[in-house]
């Protein structure tokens, strides 16, 4: 096969699986904590930004609109991390827990991003607290992971 050749099949089949949605083998263990690494930074990422909103609002620092577009915006980003880390099936059976762990810290922050943008959209200060306190504790499992991922 020549070269040009090999380049058609190598392109066809990387579209092909990019097409398919399927779920991707990580290599090796390596490959797959460093695909933990940045699901876990870009979650730590989105809830902080929640966290900042949740807190500006309490204060009356930000209006309605601008809490409600910041939190359906973190919303909105934390989905496609959980679905995409999900995707990456691990490569043994000891980098099990690690996929729980991290599936379970980006569900607990899209379960409070949401609650936070339901509570600022209907003003209620109390489910805003408990939202902060959510948050802040999903920040603190999202700063041990990244810990223990190093």
């Amino acid at each position: 096969m020549s070269s040009r050749e090999w380049a058609r099949a190598l392109a066809a089949g990387l579209l092909t699986v990019a097409l398919s949605g399927c779920v991707t083998p990580a290599l090796d263990s390596g490959a797959f904590r460093q695909n933990a690494r940045a699901a876990v930074g870009s979650g730590l990422s989105e809830t902080a930004t929640a966290t900042l909103t949740v807190e500006m609002v309490l204060r009356d620092r930000v209006t309605s609109t601008v809490a409600d577009t910041s939190l359906s915006t973190c919303e909105d980003a934390i989905g496609p991390i959980e679905d995409s880390f999900g995707k990456v099936q691990p490569p043994h059976g000891g980098d099990d827990s690690l996929r729980t762990d991290v599936l379970d810290t980006l569900g607990d922050a899209d379960d409070a991003i949401a609650d936070a943008r339901i509570a600022a959209r209907r003003d209620d200060a109390s489910r805003l607290r408990q939202a902060l306190t959510d948050l802040r504790s999903v920040t603190t499992d999202f700063e041990q992971l990244k810990q223990d991922l190093g």
